[in-house]
Formats: C-alpha cells, structure tokens, sequence
C-alpha cells in the first residue's frame, strides 16, 4: 500500500515541476533570446518482487534548455551577413542619390560647358558669349568639387557609422566576458542556470550582426570569440578576458583602414572584417567609395588635360598663345595630433605647375618664439619670421595664433583632382577660340580650296636607347652602333647642343643626326639604300618620311633651316696674357763695369712648347733720352732726338727650359750698357702661353733665372726669380690692350697606322680653317708619324703653326735597372756605361747617360728631371717616331718599364690673330670621327639655332667610342618653333608633295601621295575639302602675320570648335566620352546597389530560416506549450487519483477488523 501511495506521490512532485515549467514557457513566450524548457523526468529504481520487477514511480531530474549549436551557429552567421549587404545597401543608394541628383552631379555641369562652348564658336569676338563660357567653365569645377565634397560626407558618414558598430563591438564582448566569469561558479555546463546560458546566446547573437565571429566553448559553457576565421587568432573574449577592437584610417593611405585588437586578451592586427554590418560600413569606405573618388578623379584629370591641352594649342583674344583653362590646385589636411596649442594654418603653393605633393612637418622652437621646418633630403632648417610667415620652396605657410611648447603640426597634401581643379582664367579674353594656325590656298589651286589646320603636340620619339641628359653628366657614357633605335633625341626647344665622340682605337663609330622627316644633317651617307630602309622602317621617324641628304654636313644659307652646324674640331682663340715678370731687379757689378757687347740670358724653367719668352714692343722708337724702347724685337735707347741700336733677341728651346738671350750691341758707346740699364730692360720681358692668365683656371707658376754677363764673361751675375701668374696679375704687371689672340690645339698621341703609301684620310674629308687637306699618306718609312702629319697640315698654308713632338715621360717607378730587359732606342742597343751589361744598369743616371751616349746612332736623347722621371725626346724635340725595345729582339720589355712599340709623338697647333680666330678641323661629307681620331682628337658636332623639331642621333659602325654631350634650352615648344614659321606644301607631282619652310627656304620633308584628305607635318593637321591636283598648294602660318608678327585678328573658331568636338570624342578608356564615363560609373553604382538588394533579400530569407531552423528547437511554440500543458495536467491529476485510490484503500483495510 505505501508503494503505491510513493508512486502516486512521486507522479504528483513530477508533474508539478512539469507544469511549472510549461508555465514558465508560456510566461517567457516573447522575452528575447529566451530558450524553451523542458523537464526532465526521469524512472526510480524498480523494486525487485519474485521472479519480476515492480516499479517504484518518477523522479524530477532537472530543467534542460532546447538548444542546437549548428543553428545558433547559423543564425549567427546569417544575421552577420544579412546585415553586411544591408549597410552596403544603405551607402549605395545615398551614393546614387548624390551621382544622380541635378544639382549635384556632373552630366548637367558637363552639358551646359560645352553648350556654351557652342554657342561661342558661333561669335568668338563676342565679350558676352566669353563671359558666359568662363562662367560654366567655373561652375563646372565648382560641381566637381561640390561631388567631391559629397563623397567625403559620404565617407565621414560610413567611417562614423563604422565607428559607432566598433563601440558596439566592444560593449558586447566586455558583457560576454562578464558572463563568462558568472558561469565560473559551475563546472559544468548542465548545471549553469538556463538563463545565462540564455543571456550568453542572445549577447552572441547581437554580436553577429556587428561582426562575423567564431566560437568555442568550455566545459563550463565559457565561450571564446574570434573576429578571424581562426579560433586561435583575433580572440576579443576567452574567459574573462576581453580585447577591444580598433578601426581607423591608415596614416599612410587614409583611404584605407586599419584594424587592430588591443586589450588585455592581444594586441595584434587583423586583415579586416569578414561579415556583418561593421564590415559591410568598411567595404563602402575602403572599396565602393574609393572606386567612385577614382573613377571622379580620372575623369576630372582626363576633363583638364584634355581642356587644356585644346587651350594652349590655340590663340586667345589677344592672339597670344593660350593658357591652361583649368588646374588642380592640391590641398591639405592638417595632422594636429602633437599640437596643444590654438594655431591657424594657411597654404599657399608657390607654382602648382611643377609642384610635387610632399608632407611637411613644421615645429615650434620655444627658444626662438618661431615656427620652422627641416628638408628631410638636406637637413637644412629654415624659420619662419617673427609675424609666422614661413617660406619654403615650394610652399608659403602662414601660421597664426598661441602656440604652445612642444608644437607640431603635419601638412599632408591631397592630390584628389575633383577637389582641387579650379578655373584658371580671370577673363573671357583669355579663352583660345582661335587655331594656332591658319592655312592660305593658293588662287591658282584647283582642287583644295578650303583646308582647315588644326594642332596637337606630336607624341616625342620614346624608343631612344638614352636620354640626351644622360650624356651631359660631365662623364663619358661608352656607346656602340645603335642603328635600329635612336641612341638619343634632341629635344624640340634646344637652341645648342653638343657633342664631343671619342672613338676607340681602330674603331669607325661615328654619329648621324637626321630629322622625323628624313632629312640627314651630320654624319655621312654610306650606303644610301641602307639609309632609305632606315627611314621608311624605323617608328621613331614620321609616317611617309623619305630619307633626304641635301643639307648633309652644311651650315648657314646651305644648311637645314637656320641652323648653323660645325662638325670636326674646334679651339677657340683666347685673349692672350702678356705678363711682366721681372721688376725691380738689382744686378750688383763692379763699379765702371761695361756690359757692352755682353748680354742678358733668361731662363725659364719649366717650360712647355707653349711658354714664350719675349721683350713689349712698341709702334715706335721713343727717342727721348735714356729710354728704352723695343720694335719689331729690337732694343733702342734713346739719345733725346734718335736713338741707337741696344740690343738684338735670341731664343732656345731644348724641350725643358726656354733661354731668352738680350745681346747688347758692340757698337754702342763705351760705359753705357750699365748693369742699372740692364736691370731697366728687363722689365719689358713679357712671358705669355698663349692663353688668358687673368683666368685662375689658366694659372702656373714659374721660375725664371737672370744672367747679366760681359763679352768677356769676366763678370757673370745671376738672379732667380720665382712666379705665380695670379700674383702677377694682381699687381697689375701686364701688358694692356696688347690684343693679342691665340688659339692654342694639342693633340693625343697620333694612332698607329703602317703600310707605306697607304692612304688613311682622302682628299676633302677634313678641312683645316677652310682649307681642304689632301691626302694623309703614310710616308716610305712604312709607319705614320707625327712628322708627316705635320707635313700633311703644312701643305694647307694657312697661318697655323704646327710643331710636331715626340716626347716620351716614364714615371721613376716603372723604370726597371735590373731586370734583364735592357734598351734599344731606334733598333741599337744602349750598354751601360758602369757596367758594360746591355741588360742591366747601375742607376737611373747610368740608364740616361748610356741612352746619349748612342744618340748620334739613333738622333735621340734622354734627360732625368728632378722627380726622377725620365723624358726621352728627339734630337731636333720634332716628330719623328721613337721605336722603344728590349736589348735583344725577342725581349718582351725594356730597362724603361714601357711598352715595346713605336712611339709616335702628337701635334701642337698654334694660332695668333688679331681678331680671335679660331683653330678648326672641319669633317666634309665623306669625312668620319675616326679620321679626326687618327690625329689624336676627339670629333665635336655643334648645332645650334632655333632647333623647334625632335632630332634623331644614331650610332653607328664598329667598335666602341665615349660620348659626351652639353645642351642648351630656350623654353620653346615645339608649336612655338613651327608659328615662328611658314610652310608651303606643294604638289609638284600628281603622286608627290613637298613642305618647304618659306622663311629659310629649306625643304623640311617630300612625301608620297595618293588622294588623302589627312597631311600631318609636326603635329600640325591638315584636312583638305578635296583630293589636291598637281600644281595645287597652300600656305600654313602660325596666325601672326600682322605688324610685328601680331595677332592678324582673323579670329577664326577652329580652335573653340575642337572643344566641342570634344564632347562627342572618346577620350576615356573603352572609347567613351566624358559623359558617357560619368555615367557608367554611376550606372556601376546603381548595378552594385541592386546587386546588394538582391543579395540583402536573398540573405533576408536564409536569416529568416536559421531563426525558424532555431525556433523550432528553441523556441516557444503556444499549441505546443497548451498540448504539454493538458498533458501534464492530466498526468498530475491521475497521480493524485492514485494516491487517493491508495488512501481508499488504506482506509478500507484499518477498518477490517
């Protein structure tokens, strides 16, 4: 009886607890994140009676919470994505409503520019229509600025929504951290109360529309997050530890972010944020918005460049050339982050044209009380004044205000071209309406009556193997041929440039230069075919170009254009420096000592070929008593009414000291050569070398030695004077006016070429001064020498001295005494006159002293200078080549440590004038560098003039050469050249047409025709209204033939028209036009904006079907909450039927008695 009494009381305890926590369910049934209950029930122990078992009723277990975590994990990731696409919606739409809008957008600014650009080329004198086009003009870079300033709104607005999801973030992972340590309390999760596991999910959740997370848990229910695909990386909760999320614009590119985990839990960077609507701000910022600002800016950039270049490519009101209609002016933004102090900023850019956008960093220097800013490139600080104007090189900064210790502002440019075009004109006059240029028909045509010109800047030749400025670094650059590419390109704009080309050795490289047309300028023809296929095939010449070599090498009325041209080498003549060395010179003889007969030697040490020694000549005796006087090289001294022969000049010259002797007369009276008149005429020596010693490049120093001696020699006196030119020229010792020029050639050493007879330069391939050389030969000696090359130069007879030398200087320390080599000098063998070895020596001395003793064998002679070189040099210091060997014929070296070979000397030429004139070595049309070579020198090729056009410089032949290169700019452009011009085209020929430039009368280019309406010449575009006829011709001009070459006020609206051309011309990438690119971005926008709709309404119902997918199991379900509700119901009441059966029963048996 009592079992069945515990059994019916046990159902009655179960199903109570059951119904309270249905109640509870049903009570809970709209409170979030809530998680439907169930109790557990579960069957006592049966009670073991006979062979079988009775059972003993129900316990109550616990409550259990219906829970799947694959769908909560689902719902999560749903809602994360759900909420991504929606953020992308949201800033989508608003971006397409700011593209779209009329008064924002760009398609209404754009259509009225060129509506307006219409209606001026209707009347281009027309001040009002002017004025109406610079106005839109200004408006329409006004709409990209405002657009430009909408899409930074948009950006501040996504960053701002951005940041307030990021503190949400935050808030979120701190309350599941606290969670987490509430849970500590349990060490399973089965015993954690519903509830705040309850709490923990929904937290979860709302975190998931934020961010896309991932999770784990313990065994106590303690979750971790992640914000990266990896639990094991970006974690912002693990237990009670939390980290907090950071975004932000990168400081390197604010328009991309930065994302970073900072707290307690790490502190570490993360790639971004996969999902959820924090993610979906930060692809609109990083992404959408970032493509729209680029595409605006590439097609403000393409609207100015395209603009302007129509703009400077036509003449304004005034007939002067245009200028840029627009330009983008950078602005910046300001970095206060290390500023405490109330400061104002302005900036000014000092030329936005060659501006090249840097950040500045400006400090405040408390010790000084002002601003300042340090070049990072060069360390060089510079301050602003004492009212904060701080001016930079390219920057002028005005800051106002209180600044504070410790100061620093950051200026950081922004480049955005929508934000910074402006309107760069300032009156309607100054719009280019008209073409650069304007074509005249001939009257006589008869087939092109109305031509129209038209310019564009021709693209530069960009093919060239190197810049021109890669030569003019002062150090020679080594090139080989380079026929199939230029090597380099003259600039249009040049008004000199030169180059100096030094081949090796044997080597024939020399350099043509020749026009985009054709035509050959400097170099030489060789095989003409060769050059014909050069021209029709090479890109870097223009279209149709035929090879042409009438202005080959010419110069002058004869050349190309107005360019005059030197190709050879050239010395300019030099203002030649007379210098009076010696003053105040006090000769001590003997009293009544009479130096009649006697002399004066001065001795000047060291002296080069160039050093001379002379006495200052006047135009005339000066008879006056007791003065001294020079003419013609002739000493007087005057009687007071005449004069009488004083003395007579000699020089020598023996390759290291030049001896000037003053021999006094014999037949002048007895006592009056004095050593004090001695000491009065050595002040009219003059020593010059030939060059400008008021040049401190030119300065040398001297020392000069005074013999006074008597024709008996019986008194010899000597003084020694050392000097420095500059010192000289200071105290004014020189001669003045002396116009005296010199042009002053020394060669390298001369090649080595051998064969007798053998021709090495032909008749008029080099010219000296003018003159035409004949043939350079090589003499029956079989090997060329400086001697014959001389010879060769003399036989031009022109007014140049030419010395031929051969001077041999071997260092003290390649000189070999010992080592078994000994020396031949011109094939006889030199013993040594210690030793008597001819392999060895004893000394440098012994070395010199056997080379003399066999110089009346082989007509050379040896001297030891003071540095313990050794100079080896002819007898007569001429030309004759030097053969330097060992002591036996098959001896690699020599006792001199040089190599065994022919030496064969150099050249020095001389010039003097009156005028200036120069030494030149002209190349004619079959001469080459390697000519100029031979002789020891470099090959010069000058061109100057108003060069307007690109030149073409190849390399060719064999071998190698160094090449150096100098050039002059005159800021010219190419359209500035061509203005300056007239052209004629003219077809001579029913199939041929030639452009001649009128104003030298030089035919620039001859071309090929078949009936196209399209000529191009140098940028300049020519559309003819019919197929031009034989004899049919035209005149282009650069509009500017009125007085003075003035504006001629034609004012024709080619050039206003090409700006409405260009509203129809695809100028964008695809071939699109300016709107057409405007609008497909914005289409772009709209499509992505859609594209986020569909997947916002796709996501819409994959969230919609994790919530059901989790409601299912965890939600509360009314029907079937009212189902269990009967059912336990029923349950209890029949255990409480039970027990009462039982109680019935219990009292039916105490009543048995």
């Amino acid at each position: 009886m009592t079992d069945l009494l515990s059994i019916g009381s046990s159902g009655i305890n179960v199903y109570q607890r059951a119904l309270s926590t249905v109640s509870n369910n049903i009570a809970n049934l709209n409170t979030e994140g809530y998680s439907r209950q169930t109790t557990e029930i579960r069957q006592n122990q049966p009670q073991e009676v006979g062979k079988g078992f009775i059972g003993t009723g129900a316990y109550f277990d616990r409550v259990s919470r219906q829970y799947d975590s694959f769908l909560e994990s689902s719902l999560q990731q749903a809602t994360a994505d759900l909420e991504s696409q929606g953020a992308a919606v949201e800033y989508a739409n608003r971006l397409l409503d700011v593209l779209g809008d009329e008064k924002i957008g760009l398609t209404g600014a754009l259509n009225k520019f060129f509506s307006a650009a219409k209606s001026l080329s209707t009347d281009p004198a027309s001040p009002a229509l002017r004025g109406i086009m610079l106005r839109e003009s200004e408006a329409l870079a006004s709409r990209f600025q405002g657009l430009a300033g909408q899409l930074d709104d948009l950006g501040e607005q996504s960053l701002s929504a951005l940041e307030a999801d990021v503190r949400s973030v935050n808030a979120l992972t701190a309350q599941i951290a606290e969670v987490n340590r509430q849970m500590l309390k349990k060490s399973s999760a089965l015993d954690q109360a519903p509830e705040l596991l309850d709490r923990r999910d929904q937290l979860l959740r709302d975190l998931s529309e934020y961010a896309q997370i991932r999770t784990s848990f313990d065994a106590r229910g303690s979750v971790t997050v992640s914000l990266s695909e990896s639990a094991t990386k970006g974690r912002v909760v693990s237990g009670t530890k939390f980290s907090e999320l950071a975004v932000e614009p990168s400081t390197a590119n604010p328009d991309q972010l930065t994302y970073r985990l900072q707290g307690e839990l790490s502190n570490e960077p993360l790639t971004g944020i996969p999902s959820g609507s924090a993610s979906g701000y930060a692809r609109f910022y990083e992404e959408t918005l970032v493509d729209v600002r680029s595409n605006l800016n590439a097609l403000t950039q393409v609207l100015v460049d395209e603009v302007n270049a129509i703009q400077t490519n036509g003449l304004n009101g005034e007939g002067d050339l245009g200028e840029p209609l627009f330009e983008i002016v950078p602005g910046f933004d300001i970095d206060r982050g290390a500023t405490s102090g109330d400061v104002d900023v302005q900036i000014a850019i000092n030329d936005p044209v060659s501006y090249q956008p840097e950040s500045v960093t400006i400090a405040y220097d408390e010790t000084q009380s002002r601003w300042y800013s340090t070049d990072t490139s060069t360390g060089q600080v510079t301050f602003a004044n004492s009212q904060g104007l701080l001016e930079l090189d390219d920057l002028t900064i005005q800051i106002t205000g209180q600044a504070a210790v410790g100061d620093q502002l950051t200026l950081i440019p922004d480049t955005s071209a929508a934000r910074g075009i402006e309107l760069a004109l300032s009156d309607g006059i100054e719009i280019a309406t008209a073409s650069l240029f304007r074509v005249t028909p001939s009257q006589t045509n008869g087939s092109v009556f109305d031509p129209k010109a038209n310019f564009s800047a021709p693209q530069s030749v960009d093919s060239a193997l190197r810049d021109l400025s890669d030569f003019e670094t002062g150090r020679a650059v080594d090139i080989s041929a380079s026929t199939s590419k230029p090597l380099t390109v003259i600039p249009a704009g040049t008004s000199e440039v030169s180059f100096s080309l030094n081949p090796d050795a044997g080597a024939s490289t020399s350099l043509q230069i020749m026009t985009r047309e054709g035509q050959h300028l400097v170099g030489h023809v060789g095989t003409r075919q060769s050059r014909e296929n050069m021209v029709g095939s090479l890109p870097a010449f223009s279209a149709g170009a035929q090879y042409d070599d009438n202005y080959l090498n010419d110069s002058g009325l004869n050349g190309y254009k107005d360019f005059e041209l030197f190709y050879g080498r050239r010395v300019e003549a030099e203002a030649v420096t007379e210098l009076l060395p010696l003053n105040g010179l006090f000769f001590e003889a003997p009293f009544g000592t009479d130096f009649k007969g006697g002399g004066l030697d001065l001795t000047l040490e060291p002296s080069a070929p160039t050093d001379r020694l002379g006495i200052r000549n006047s135009a005339f005796i000066d008879p006056t008593l007791g003065e001294v006087s020079a003419v013609n090289d002739v000493l007087y001294l005057g009687q007071g009414g005449s004069a009488v022969e004083l003395g007579t000049l000699e020089t020598k010259y023996n390759g290291a000291a030049q001896t000037l002797r003053i021999r006094f007369s014999d037949a002048i009276g007895e006592g009056v050569v004095t050593d004090e008149l001695a000491a009065r005429v050595a002040t009219l020596v003059t020593y010059d070398n030939g060059t400008d010693l008021t040049n401190t490049n030119n300065r040398v120093n001297k020392s000069l030695t005074s013999e006074l001696f008597t024709a008996d020699f019986s008194v010899n006196l000597a003084l020694g004077t050392d000097f420095d030119s500059a010192d000289v020229v200071a105290s004014g010792q020189r001669v003045e006016d002396s116009r005296r020029f010199a042009s002053v050639l020394t060669t390298r050493e001369i090649d080595y070429a051998s064969g007798a007879g053998r021709v090495l330069i032909e008749a008029g391939d080099v010219s000296l001064n003018g003159v035409e050389l004949g043939e350079l030969q090589i003499s029956d000696s079989g090997v060329l020498s400086a001697r014959d090359v001389k010879t060769w130069l003399d036989s031009a007879q022109t007014d140049i001295h030419v010395s031929a030398q051969n001077r041999i200087e071997i260092a003290a320390d390649s000189i070999q005494l010992d080592a078994g080599a000994g020396i031949q000098i011109n094939g006889i063998s030199a013993p040594s006159l210690v030793t008597g070895s001819t392999t060895r020596f004893d000394s440098t001395e012994d070395l010199v002293a056997s080379i003399n003793a066999i110089t009346d064998q082989t007509q050379v002679f040896a001297r030891l200078l003071d540095n313990g070189s050794v100079v080896i040099q002819n007898n007569d210091l001429g030309g004759d080549n030097i053969v330097i060997g060992g002591a036996s014929a098959g001896a690699g070296g020599n006792a001199l440590g040089i190599s065994s070979k022919a030496y064969i000397g150099h050249l020095a030429l001389s010039l003097e004038s009156g005028n200036g004139d120069p030494i030149e070595f002209e190349l004619g049309d079959g001469g080459r560098p390697a000519d100029l070579n031979l002789l020891g020198l470099d090959t010069e090729i000058r061109l100057s003039g108003q060069i307007d056009e690109e030149l073409l410089v190849f390399a060719d032949g064999g071998g190698e050469a160094a090449l150096t290169a100098t050039s002059v700019a005159n800021g010219q452009t190419i359209a500035d050249g061509l203005r300056s011009r007239q052209f004629e085209f003219e077809f001579y020929a029913a199939d041929r047409y030639r452009i001649r430039d009128l104003t030298t009368d030089t035919v620039v280019s001859e071309r090929e025709y078949s009936g196209e309406l399209a000529l191009q010449y140098q940028g300049i575009e020519i559309a003819l209204d019919n197929p031009a006829t034989l004899g049919d011709s035209f005149v282009v001009d650069g509009n500017n033939l009125g007085p003075g070459g003035a504006f001629d006020a034609q004012g024709n609206n080619a050039n206003i028209l090409r700006m409405v051309d260009l509203e129809s011309r695809g100028v964008l990438d695809g071939g699109l036009t300016l709107t057409e690119g405007y609008l497909r971005f914005v289409g772009d926008v709209g499509n992505l904006a859609t594209q986020s709709e569909i997947a916002r309404d796709a996501l819409q119902i994959v969230q919609t079907q994790a919530v059901e997918a989790r409601d299912r199991v965890s939600g509360v379900n009314l029907d079937k909450e009212a189902a269990d509700l009967i059912r336990f119901q029923q349950a209890y009441q029949a255990s409480a039927q039970v027990m009462q059966v039982a109680t019935q029963l219990f009292d039916t048996m105490l009543q048995i008695r």
